[in-house]
């Protein structure tokens, strides 16, 4: 039994799949595989069973073992960095962050703290809103920010960054773009494209449609802002996305803003997610500092 095998079974452990663990953890399925095979034969038990299509839950034993696996966990990152710390802060984070944060809200606090901190190696991994409390519970994932009006989950802290302000666009070639009056039942024979990796934002739009009894036949999911982007340019289809990502094309006419009905506009916070109850490592604990500081605008 090793740290690396402990750290395998918490992951899967907190997914339910051997899959999801594998390409989080950045390893081929067959490693992660041997890791628990090699785990349950040191133990001399078995730690999963199969709880349906791919999916494995705990045995008995395996929740037992869960605990001390975290526990081990964070006893290892507590000695690492009393007994090695450097005077440069270094190890590795991993970090959940919708594509827009990264690409319009982050770049400047990431060239600082690069800057100040070189040793640390920061790795982020696409959004996902609901698999987020179990990958920070695992420790899969270090920290995680989502776009949306609230989250609360137990055992988590979360941290209001600032408002994002929210706007529906369309290419300023579609027929929506010059429809007066205006009218949110318009869009129900139009695609809404909308981000493949989850974010979390797309469920107030979704809400909000909810309430003025609007079912969107046609949702598509491409896997980038900057597709979705070009595709309402070509004239398909409209999306709901940060203004901030669209602030460029608005400006130079080649998307244009679609109103909201006054009783549902909708808007959004950008929110920091870690977990309670869990040694902090230093780089973790500068990178948070240094995102609250800098106070994050839209």
């Amino acid at each position: 039994m090793d740290l690396q095998q402990l750290a395998t079974f918490r992951v899967i452990a907190t997914l339910g799949s051997f899959t999801q663990a594998a390409e989080v953890m950045g390893y081929a399925q067959s490693t992660v595989s041997e890791h628990i095979k090699n785990l349950e034969a040191d133990l001399q038990t078995r730690l999963f069973m199969r709880a349906g299509s791919k999916r494995v839950a705990l045995t008995p034993a395996g929740e037992r073992l869960l605990s001390y696996a975290q526990k081990m966990a964070d006893l290892e990152e507590e000695i690492k960095s009393e007994i090695n710390t450097p005077a440069v802060p270094h190890g590795n984070l991993a970090i959940r962050i919708p594509e827009t944060v990264s690409a319009c809200y982050l770049p400047q606090i990431l060239s600082q703290f690069h800057r100040l901190y070189p040793r640390v190696n920061l790795g982020f991994l696409n959004c996902v809103y609901f698999d987020l409390p179990e990958e920070l519970g695992a420790g899969a994932v270090d920290l995680g920010f989502l776009m949306t009006d609230d989250f609360q989950a137990p055992n988590l802290h979360t941290e209001i960054l600032c408002p994002v302000p929210l706007v529906m666009v369309t290419g300023t070639s579609h027929p929506l773009a010059s429809q007066v009056p205006w009218d949110l039942s318009r869009l129900k024979d139009e695609p809404l494209i909308i981000p493949a990796n989850d974010c979390s934002y797309i469920r107030l739009l979704e809400r909000v449609l909810t309430e003025q009894k609007i079912k969107l036949p046609y949702v598509w999911r491409v896997n980038s802002i900057t597709a979705i982007k070009q595709l309402l340019i070509n004239g398909v289809g409209f999306s709901v996305l940060p203004e901030m990502a669209v602030r460029s094309e608005i400006s130079a006419g080649s998307l244009a803003i679609l109103p909201w009905q006054e009783s549902s506009v909708i808007s959004a916070n950008l929110l920091m997610i870690w977990q309670k109850n869990k040694w902090i490592p230093p780089a973790l604990q500068l990178f948070m500092q240094m995102v609250l500081e800098l106070q994050i605008k839209p």
